[in-house]
């Protein structure tokens, strides 16, 4: 699974880390019912891929929206698709074959346009990996509470602190506040 930044709505950008999962030759994507970007893919049937390298963004996508202006759009056939500004590159999607299942929603996702938005190459560190999964561990302990979500975020902070840049401690200190927990 590779991890980024999906940007939906026309009328209002939403900004939300996602997975694309390959399977089977094909790209796809598992969104679960309730979040604001499933109800775009609903009604609109396309979403933007953003890679992003900045760990804060990941946890601020995480536990709510951006602000307006760190958003951009770019233009296809007369309609507007939003881009997130800092992302090093952007693919827009067309989502199809959608399935509904109880409380989620599986589509096949189709490249239609790609942009290099920034010509910057740079490896994550391990510490920007921990904070991905610490990011998701979170989500999963809000929603499902559970002390070994905690654990695991705790163990994550360790690579962190040891492998992070100032960028991974801060996302990993905001996470901590978000969840309203010591660090």
């Amino acid at each position: 699974m590779s991890e980024t930044i999906f940007t939906t709505g026309t009328d209002s950008p939403n900004a939300a880390p996602m997975g694309i999962i390959r399977k089977n030759y094909r790209n796809q994507i598992r969104l679960f019912e309730g979040s604001q970007t499933y109800e775009n893919v609903v009604n609109e049937r396309w979403l933007v891929v953003n890679v992003v390298i900045d760990p804060v963004v990941f946890v601020r996508t995480a536990f709510g929206n951006l602000d307006y202006t760190e958003f951009d759009t770019f233009s296809i056939d007369n309609k507007q698709y939003p881009f997130l500004k800092d992302a090093l590159i952007y693919i827009l999607f067309e989502c199809s074959d959608l399935k509904f299942t109880k409380d989620t929603l599986v589509a096949d996702i189709l490249p239609v346009h790609a942009c290099i938005n920034r010509n910057v190459i740079k490896a994550p560190n391990r510490g920007f990996n921990a904070v991905l999964d610490a990011s998701i561990h979170a989500t999963r302990y809000l929603v499902l509470g559970g002390e070994q979500y905690l654990n695991l975020i705790y163990e994550l902070e360790k690579i962190v602190k040891k492998c992070g840049g100032t960028r991974e401690k801060q996302a990993m200190r905001l996470l901590y506040n978000l969840l309203n927990i010591d660090d």
